[in-house]
């Protein structure tokens, strides 16, 4: 697929810039730097397990998961990770540490830069399935049903002690910001009583 430059609408050729094969504009400075999503994904903690949502929508649809998603531009990633909480399992949430910070690949589409969090419940709330649920459960970490994500199973096997903690040489800022633990309750004030019932739908923002 051609790419065009976005100041002189010339068509973009292959260049190397910093040892690596980019396209770049002819004519000026303009490149085209392929730059990775940002996603959140959190280990809510309830009664000795974690929260699970069934996903009602592809990917995976019919699997399970983490609540998470992606980070909008003028959010924080704390933020962000509440706020899927409160979209995806109608829950508030505290966010109390950070469990790791991963770089997911991709086909076809951008990779990711993958942001996971360990959080429980706050303001009385219980969880149940939001638009892009079908249904949410309580499992314990020992025995998770299969999840859609490779790269959630890799979460729940570093927060299970599986694996080593990830992203060490790129915590320092991020330990600094979880040395304190964040409500998610003014970000996310919805809560309800658990229920395996589908959400009612609504128009689902698409990226």
């Amino acid at each position: 697929m051609s790419h065009y430059c976005v100041h002189c609408g010339s068509e973009l050729v292959l260049r190397v810039i910093e040892g690596r094969e980019v396209e770049a504009c002819p004519n000026d400075d303009f490149v085209l730097w392929h730059d990775p999503k940002v996603t959140t994904a959190v280990v809510v903690e309830v009664d000795g397990g974690v929260v699970l949502g069934r996903r009602a929508i592809e990917p995976g649809r019919g699997l399970w998961c983490l609540p998470g998603g992606f980070v909008n531009d003028d959010e924080d990633p704390w933020e962000a990770a509440a706020r899927e909480c409160a979209e995806e399992i109608n829950s508030a949430v505290e966010l109390t540490r950070l469990i790791g910070v991963y770089h997911i690949p991709k086909r076809g589409a951008p990779s990711m830069v993958g942001i996971a969090y360990q959080a429980r419940l706050s303001g009385g709330g219980r969880p149940s399935p939001g638009a892009e649920m079908l249904e949410v459960g309580i499992f314990a970490p020992d025995s998770l049903p299969p999840l859609a994500f490779p790269s959630h199973r890799k979460v729940m096997a570093e927060y299970a002690g599986v694996l080593p903690p990830a992203g060490r040489a790129t915590k320092s800022r991020a330990r600094a910001e979880a040395a304190e633990p964040r409500s998610g309750a003014a970000m996310a004030q919805r809560g309800s009583r658990p229920s395996r019932v589908p959400a009612p739908s609504r128009p689902r923002r698409t990226r």
